[in-house]
């Protein structure tokens, strides 16, 4: 059975960069977003970058599994582009907890939870290094126990991987690679 790794935790704790280490670039779920694309992101790949307008008439045609408000943009995914990746293969993407439950409840046990956790400490170093605004990282470390509180609902999943992400990329990826097999076993 193929399956979407559904990627989950705090801004800025390295879950994009995880994923994408991961898996290659064909297997990534392409998701929309209402927020301008950072330095380097391009459209159709890193996301789909679209209008407010845009963006609530897919609300409309009820075309999204999931759509969520974070740090004053809106992220949603397609049910369309979930089914053609599954199809494909296995497959990844970066969602909220509440995202996460909502494609499980659409595609049932072809979706995987991976949280990914961080020292407090280093997220606020990451978000620094990436660029982030002073007043966007005080929300999202703000954000932060709220979103380390998700998981605790997530654990209900006997198949839930947690990455600890303080050691760097690949101590984590070995850390997924372990997991995974531990679960195939």
């Amino acid at each position: 059975m193929n399956k979407c790794y559904v990627f989950i935790g705090p801004s800025g704790s390295g879950k994009t960069s995880i994923a994408n280490a991961l898996f290659e670039p064909k297997e990534k779920i392409v998701t929309s977003t209402t927020r301008p694309p950072r330095k380097g992101e391009t459209d159709q790949k890193d996301y789909y970058f679209l209008s407010e307008d845009k963006f609530e008439q897919l609300i409309t045609e009820q075309a999204f599994v999931e759509w969520d408000e974070y740090a004053g943009h809106k992220y949603g995914s397609t049910k369309r582009e979930i089914a053609q990746k599954l199809k494909n293969g296995d497959c990844y993407t970066i969602l909220t907890a509440a995202g996460f439950w909502a494609l499980f409840h659409a595609f049932g046990e072809q979706i995987q939870p991976v949280f990914v956790t961080i020292a407090k400490n280093k997220l606020k170093q990451r978000l620094e290094q990436r660029g982030d605004a002073p007043d966007q990282i005080k929300k999202r470390l703000a954000l932060f126990e709220q979103d380390t509180k998700k998981l605790d609902e997530l654990k209900k999943r006997p198949n839930l991987i947690v990455l600890a992400n303080n050691e760097g990329l690949e101590a984590t990826k070995n850390q997924f690679k372990r997991q995974i097999k531990m679960l195939k076993e």
